[in-house]
C-alpha cells in the first residue's frame, strides 16, 4: 500500500481521543513510506516507541528516517561555535546522548535504528545566540513509487506532542493538483539545511563517530524483545491488533480455558481489544466460525463495530440484529442457512434481542455445526431472569466482559454467570490500572484522582420515612431466610422486600440537604472555570439540578433515555447524544448530567470532574462512574471525584451503608490517608474495608 491508497485529511488537529494523531495518521503513513525526512524543533525517543507500529512498517519497507533537530545551546557551546571551531563528543550539546546500560526501551530501539541504518540523525543551531530555537517543524514522506506528503505545524517529534499536547498540522499531496509546490518546497527546505547550505543563519553537525559508538553499545539484539515492541510481536508473528501484556494475558488464559472465561477489566483497560485479539486467534485458526457480540445497547453494538474496523479486523459478513434494523429476523436466517459460503461473520446484537424467544429460535434452529464465539459486555446486565436466556448452551466458547459482573443481591444469576463463562475469570482491576504502566507512552493506564466526601444529613421527616422502612424489611428479611433454609419458594417476599430496599435507598438518594450542598460545591468551583464535568443525579434532582446550573450560566445538557443515541440530525448527520458529546469535547458544555445511562457504554474521554450527587450501593455503579472521568486524555490534569455522603445518627447508622462504597472509591485515590482520617474521626476505620491488591 502506498501513501495515495491511504485516506489523508488536509488538516489534523488534537481530539478527545489520546491516540487520534497516531492512529490516524503518523503509524499508517509511516507503515507506507520508504524515506522520512523531519525537521522537528524538539526530538525525543520516546517518539519511536509510540509510533513503533509505524516504525516497523518503515523497516520492513527498507526505509530510512532522516532527522534534523534542534537542542538549545550552553553559553560554552555557543562560544565555540562563534569562533568556527568543531564541536566534539566533549560538547555540552552531546552529553544528553551519552546513554549507559541503564538506558530504557525508547533509547534502546534508538539505537538499534542507528545501529542498523534506518535511522540517520544531525543537529542544526543557530547562529544568532546561544538562546535562538531552529523551530520549524516540518515532515515528508516519499514511498516506493515515488509518491510525497509533507506536513507542517506545531508538532514536534516527541511521545508528547503525538499524544498529550493539542496540537495542528496541515497536509499536502504531491499527486493532488496545485500541492506539488508545496511538498516540493518542503523537501528542497530539508536538503538546504541537511547538506548545511543554510550556513549563514544556521549550522549542521553530525553526531560525532564517538558518541554514536556509546549509543550503539546498548541496541537490543532483538528489537522485538523490548516491551514497546513486544505487543507487534516479531517478523512472520505479527498481531495485528496490538495487545498489551495484560491483555496478552487475558488471551492466553481464555486460550487455556478451552475457549470460556470471564473478563473482570477496570473501564479503561480495553476490555474489547482483548476480546477482539480473542478473536483474531480464532481467525488464525482458518476455520468458519461465527461470532455474536451482546451489549446492553445498540450505541455500544455500534462502538464495538467501529472497534472492529480500528484494528482492521474484517468478516465475509456482518449483521446488526436489533430494533434498529427491522430485518434482522430474515437476514439471521438467511446467513445461517447458507454460512457455508463464509469463512466467519459477526452478529452485532442486544442482551435484550439475544434473549428473546425469535433470536432463540433461529440460533437453534439453523445453527447446525456452525461453530459460535458469544461475546457478552457488560455481563452482569445478562443474568437477569429474563435476560439469562440468552446464555444458550450451544454456544462453543464464551467471553464475559466486565468491570464488576457481580450482581447485587443476586447470588445466584452471580453464580450464573460464572459458571456460564468457564468458572475461570482474569482480572485487570483499578488499582492495577492506576500502578501499571502502558507500554507505549509509560504512563499508568488511568488517570490519577482525588476524592471529596461531602456530607449531608436527612431531614427528620425523611428519618421518620426511613425508619418506617426499615420496621417492614427487618421482619421480611427473616421470612426470606426461612423459607430458604426450608427449600420453599420465596420470589414472591423477595419482590416485596427488593421493592422496600428501593423505595429506601431513594430517600438517601434525594435527601433535600443535597440540593444546597451542591450550590455550595459550584460556588467554591467558580462557575466560569467548570469543565470537563459529569454530574450523575437523580430523576427527581435532575430539573433541579438543571435549574441550578442554568441560573449560575454553566452550559450544561443531560443524557437521559429520552435523548436518542440512534435518530441522526439530516445537516450534521449525528444523533442527539453526539451533539451533546461533542459539545462536551469542544468545551461548548461545561457540565453534562446523567442518571443511569452514563453508567455504561459511553466514552468520554475528556471527563475529568464527577460529581456524584444520587448513588446507590451497588458496586458496579460507583465504579463505572470513577471510569468515566479516570480515562487518560491529551493535557488531562488529576481527576476529581466529588461524593455526597448520608450521615445519620445513633439510631438511624446510614454511614455504615455507605462505608464500603467510600472505601472502595478512596483506596485508590492519591488522597487516601487523608480521607481516612476524614472518617476515622466520625468512627468509621475504612481500612476494614480496604481490598487486597
Amino acid at each position: 500500500m502506498g501513501l495515495r491508497d491511504l485516506y489523508l485529511e488536509s488538516c489534523y488537529e488534537t481530539e478527545s481521543s489520546k491516540e487520534h494523531l497516531l492512529e490516524k495518521f503518523y503509524i499508517p503513513v509511516l507503515k507506507a513510506t520508504k524515506r522520512y525526512y523531519r525537521i522537528a524543533g524538539f526530538f525525543s525517543s520516546t517518539a519511536l516507541t509510540v509510533a513503533a507500529e509505524g516504525i516497523e512498517g518503515l523497516c520492513q519497507n527498507h526505509g530510512h528516517m532522516y532527522l534534523l533537530v534542534s537542542p538549545q545551546l550552553s553559553r560554552k557551546d555557543f562560544e565555540i561555535i562563534q569562533k568556527h571551531q568543531p564541536l566534539d563528543e566533549h560538547a555540552d550539546l552531546f552529553q544528553e546522548l551519552k546513554l549507559d546500560e541503564a538506558a530504557d526501551d525508547h533509547l534502546k530501539l534508538l539505537a538499534y535504528l542507528l545501529d542498523q541504518g534506518f535511522l540517520a540523525i544531525k543537529i542544526v543551531v543557530c547562529n544568532n545566540s546561544p538562546t535562538s530555537l531552529f523551530h520549524q517543524k516540518v515532515g515528508i514522506m516519499v514511498d516506493e513509487r515515488g509518491d510525497m506528503i509533507s506536513f507542517s505545524g506545531s508538532i514536534n517529534e516527541t511521545a508528547q506532542a503525538w499524544l498529550e499536547n493539542i496540537e495542528e498540522f496541515k497536509v499536502f499531496r504531491s499527486w493532488e493538483l496545485g500541492q506539488q509546490v508545496y511538498v516540493d518546497a518542503d523537501k528542497k527546505k530539508f536538503e538546504d539545511y541537511w547538506s548545511n547550505r543554510k550556513a549563514s543563519i544556521a549550522t549542521v553537525y553530525d553526531i560525532p563517530e564517538a558518541v554514536r559508538e556509546k549509543i550503539v553499545k546498548i541496541k537490543p539484539k532483538d528489537p522485538f524483545d523490548l516491551d514497546c515492541m513486544k505487543r507487534y510481536k516479531k517478523p512472520g508473528e505479527k498481531d495485528p491488533i496490538g495487545l498489551f501484556q495484560h491483555q496478552r494475558e487475558a488471551v492466553q488464559k481464555w486460550k487455556k480455558n478451552q475457549g470460556r472465561l470471564l473478563m473482570e477489566m477496570a473501564t479503561g483497560t480495553g476490555k474489547t481489544r482483548t476480546a477482539i485479539g480473542c478473536i483474531y486467534e480464532k481467525m488464525k485458526e482458518k476455520k468458519p466460525f461465527l461470532t455474536i457480540v451482546a451489549t446492553p445497547q445498540n450505541t455500544l453494538s455500534r462502538q464495538w463495530q467501529a472497534d472492529m474496523e480500528k484494528v482492521g479486523v474484517s468478516f465475509d459478513y456482518s449483521l446488526i440484529a436489533d430494533g434498529t434494523n427491522p430485518k434482522w429476523k430474515k437476514e439471521l436466517e438467511s446467513m445461517l442457512l447458507t454460512f457455508w459460503k463464509y469463512t466467519n461473520a459477526i452478529v452485532y446484537t442486544t442482551h435484550a434481542t439475544a434473549s428473546s424467544d425469535k433470536f432463540i429460535e433461529l440460533i437453534t434452529k439453523y445453527k447446525g455445526d456452525t461453530p459460535i464465539l458469544f461475546i457478552c459486555d457488560e455481563v452482569h446486565g445478562i443474568g437477569s431472569d429474563k435476560q439469562q436466556k440468552a446464555l444458550l448452551s450451544c454456544y462453543e466458547q464464551r467471553i464475559g466482559l466486565s468491570a464488576t459482573p457481580e450482581r447485587l443481591f443476586d447470588e445466584e444469576g452471580t453464580q450464573l454467570i460464572r459458571d456460564y463463562f468457564g468458572n475461570q475469570s482474569f482480572e485487570f482491576g483499578l488499582w492495577d490500572a492506576l500502578h501499571t504502566k502502558n507500554e507505549i507512552t509509560q504512563k499508568p493506564f488511568l488517570n490519577p484522582y482525588v476524592y471529596h466526601p461531602l456530607f449531608v444529613h436527612l431531614s427528620e421527616e425523611e428519618k421518620q420515612k426511613w425508619e418506617k422502612l426499615q420496621r417492614k424489611i427487618r421482619p421480611l428479611v427473616f421470612t426470606i431466610e426461612k423459607l430458604k433454609k426450608q427449600h420453599k419458594p420465596y420470589q414472591k417476599e423477595k419482590k416485596v422486600l427488593d421493592n422496600l430496599y428501593e423505595k429506601r435507598a431513594d430517600i438517601v438518594k434525594n435527601a433535600e440537604e443535597k440540593m444546597a450542598v451542591l450550590d455550595g460545591l459550584l460556588d467554591s468551583m467558580d462557575p466560569d472555570s467548570i469543565q470537563d464535568t459529569l454530574l450523575f443525579t437523580s430523576n427527581v434532582q435532575m430539573d433541579g439540578c438543571m435549574q441550578m446550573l442554568a441560573e449560575k450560566k454553566i452550559t450544561r445538557a443531560k443524557i437521559t433515555e429520552e435523548i436518542s443515541a440512534s435518530k441522526t440530525d439530516r445537516e450534521t448527520g449525528l444523533t442527539e447524544r453526539q451533539e451533546i458529546l461533542k459539545g462536551f469535547a469542544t468545551h461548548s458544555l461545561q457540565v453534562v448530567l446523567g442518571i443511569k445511562c452514563m453508567d455504561e457504554g459511553i466514552d468520554i474521554t475528556t471527563a475529568r470532574v464527577a460529581i456524584i450527587l444520587a448513588s446507590s450501593t451497588n458496586p458496579r455503579e460507583y465504579i463505572q462512574r470513577v471510569g468515566r472521568v479516570i480515562r487518560p486524555a491529551p493535557g488531562k490534569q488529576m481527576s476529581e471525584i466529588y461524593d455526597f455522603i448520608v450521615l445519620g445518627d445513633q439510631d438511624l447508622p446510614l454511614l455504615k451503608n455507605e462505608e464500603k462504597r467510600v472505601a472502595l472509591i478512596a483506596q485508590n485515590a492519591d488522597n487516601y490517608m487523608d480521607v481516612y482520617q476524614l472518617f476515622k474521626g466520625k468512627g468509621v476505620d475504612l481500612n476494614e474495608y480496604k481490598q487486597e491488591n
